[in-house]
């Protein structure tokens, strides 16, 4: 007990450096976790990190001493509560350690995944690209043969030709009968071709011909007529096609009461405005002609000026340049007639073709050049002349001859 009494009066806590070091240095960052140097060295940073003062602790040379219980209770106390922050961190770590190694193995999952996949997906390319190679050599060797018969070496080229040529095909295919255009074949369907070519324009004609009324057909055989009498013989006729004919270009009302009840008994079959000259002066008269089913009349306001009938009629006459000049020759025996008309009209195709249909003759339509001859009295001929010029005109030269000049137009 005496001894105890001196120990409580003094340093009552001693221990070795090692000891004290190795108990509380999680307390101090310098020497948790390890201290590499020696122990009273550790021991004399971990108390200032503590806190002591210099009264409560002594450092001898092995041990240190600590006087005041309190010391080593607050010393106690604070190793206790790190305890609990040491547990904590290494449950962390090691928490953290657990995941780590659980994300290093998703991980390696993942890129063996990834590798066994572009694998695969490398494999696929390979198998496409052997493919488009297979496919290519066909084509390229299909392409060489492709003029030989039909043969395992160019059978897949020329299905493949045949079936593109008809997919293209269906986008131009003509849209009327009169679309000439035409999808160019490859050598080796230029039959089937042909083929398709004709089945179109008879579908396309079938259709046509199924929509055409009466009216039109009647026009259309017009045109027909038309095409016989004029076709490359006769300026103009080109810009023609495009120019629908009419039933008539004078409405019965603009004809006379009174010539209409002359003709009362004949039905009007086509009226047109015409510019009539005189047989030997040549003077321009405005003028009507109207064709019935009998006769062709030269009609002035409210006088019948000239009626020719289609049996004396002998023939019709134009010039192959683009004036609209024509001259209705007559029978010189026939003592009704004065002579031959001669007449200008802005639509001369539409007109002779009316005529020529009412009078129901063949090759009466003569196309000249240059010049022709007209029969003005018993025993006396006229002569008109076609020329062409700048600008368009009709007069009658020194000579005595009726001039027609024209404008060239451009072929």
């Amino acid at each position: 007990m005496e001894h105890l009494r001196v120990r409580r009066a003094g340093f009552a806590y001693r221990r070795k450096h090692e000891h004290f070091l190795q108990r509380y240095k999680s307390l101090c960052p310098d020497t948790w976790p390890h201290w590499h140097g020696p122990p009273a060295e550790g021991v004399e940073r971990l108390i200032k990190y503590i806190g002591y003062r210099p009264e409560e602790y002594k450092l001898g040379k092995t041990k240190i001493f600590i006087r005041f219980p309190k010391t080593l209770f607050a010393t106690e106390d604070a190793f206790e509560f790190s305890k609990h922050q040491l547990v904590a961190r290494i449950q962390a770590t090691y928490k953290g350690c657990l995941g780590r190694r659980k994300y290093v193995r998703k991980r390696q999952a993942a890129i063996k995944l990834e590798a066994h996949w572009r694998g695969a997906l490398a494999r696929k390319e390979i198998q496409r690209r052997k493919w488009a190679v297979q496919v290519i050599r066909k084509f390229i060797k299909g392409f060489i043969n492709r003029n030989k018969p039909l043969c395992p070496d160019n059978e897949e080229f020329i299905v493949f030709v045949r079936k593109n040529y008809v997919l293209n095909l269906r986008y131009h295919v003509p849209k009327n009968v009169l679309d000439g255009s035409w999808l160019r074949p490859p050598g080796i369907l230029e039959n089937a071709s042909d083929l398709l070519r004709k089945m179109c324009m008879r579908n396309l004609v079938r259709k046509y011909c199924q929509g055409v009324t009466a009216e039109q057909k009647a026009l259309m055989q017009q045109k027909v007529v038309t095409s016989e009498i004029f076709k490359g013989k006769k300026e103009g006729y080109a810009e023609s096609l495009n120019q629908a004919f009419a039933n008539s270009r004078i409405d019965e009302g603009d004809i006379n009461p009174k010539v209409l009840q002359l003709i009362s008994n004949e039905k009007i079959q086509y009226g047109t405005p015409v510019i009539k000259y005189d047989r030997k002066g040549f003077k321009p008269r405005q003028r009507q002609l109207i064709l019935t089913q009998k006769a062709a009349y030269v009609v002035e306001l409210a006088k019948i000026k000239q009626k020719i009938e289609y049996s004396a009629l002998k023939g019709v006459s134009t010039s192959s340049l683009s004036d609209g000049v024509l001259v209705i020759h007559v029978l010189p025996e026939d003592n009704k007639q004065k002579g031959d008309t001669i007449l200008q009209c802005e639509h001369i195709f539409e007109a002779v073709t009316k005529l020529v249909m009412l009078v129901k003759k063949e090759n009466i339509v003569n196309v000249v050049q240059e010049s022709l001859q007209f029969y003005i009295s018993p025993g006396k001929e006229g002569t008109i002349v076609f020329n062409t010029g700048p600008e368009e005109q009709i007069y009658k030269d020194k000579n005595g001859q009726l001039t027609v000049v024209s404008v060239r137009r451009k072929s």
